[in-house]
């Protein structure tokens, strides 16, 4: 008995290529594709070495930024993860009997201060800020340091002033 007429057209086998491989390819396709894939390699390549310094937060050697105003050093995170801990670090490198500082509203509209060691003696508001005053003595270096951690993720300013001194630096908070 005769098999029943198929309606679905029939396979063709590819003709064999030069090097006796039956493949049925379409070459610019392909040669495509591999452009697309080894640039996509250099991306994520790209992104791990960024990792690796720093500009995804927590570590590495472009995760902290230092601004100096006054005789005082100030490291903070130039990138911060959204509820992750971070240290905002004031080191003021002359000697003096009370050590003060004030940071932007900005700041604290987007972080929160966990803890500041020592423990100011006299916290001040002002206009759009917050001031702090920490008695010192001895020669010094003194190191206040601020336990900070991101609210909110995005763009931030960190304005801080020592002094007469006021310097501006952007902090990026990564979800």
């Amino acid at each position: 008995m005769a098999d029943p007429p198929s309606n679905s057209p029939t396979l063709r086998a590819p003709a064999l290529r030069d090097d006796d491989l039956q493949l049925d390819e379409d070459r610019r396709f392909q040669r495509r594709f591999w452009r697309i894939q080894r640039i996509a390699w250099l991306l994520f390549g790209a992104v791990c070495l960024l990792a690796l310094l720093g500009l995804t937060g927590s570590g590495g050697a472009l995760h902290k930024g230092e601004l100096r105003l006054d005789g005082a050093r100030v490291e903070f995170p130039r990138i911060s993860r959204w509820e992750g801990t971070d240290e905002v670090s004031i080191t003021f490198e002359r000697p003096a009997a009370v050590h003060s500082f004030r940071i932007g509203q900005d700041f604290f509209d987007r972080f929160s201060v966990e803890r500041i060691q020592p423990e100011p003696a006299q916290a001040t508001l002002w206009g759009r800020g917050q001031g702090f005053a920490m008695p010192a003595q001895g020669p010094g270096p003194h190191k206040v340091v601020l336990d900070v951690r991101a609210l909110h993720f995005g763009w931030t300013r960190l304005d801080i002033a020592i002094g007469a001194q006021r310097r501006a630096a952007h902090i990026l908070i990564l979800p």
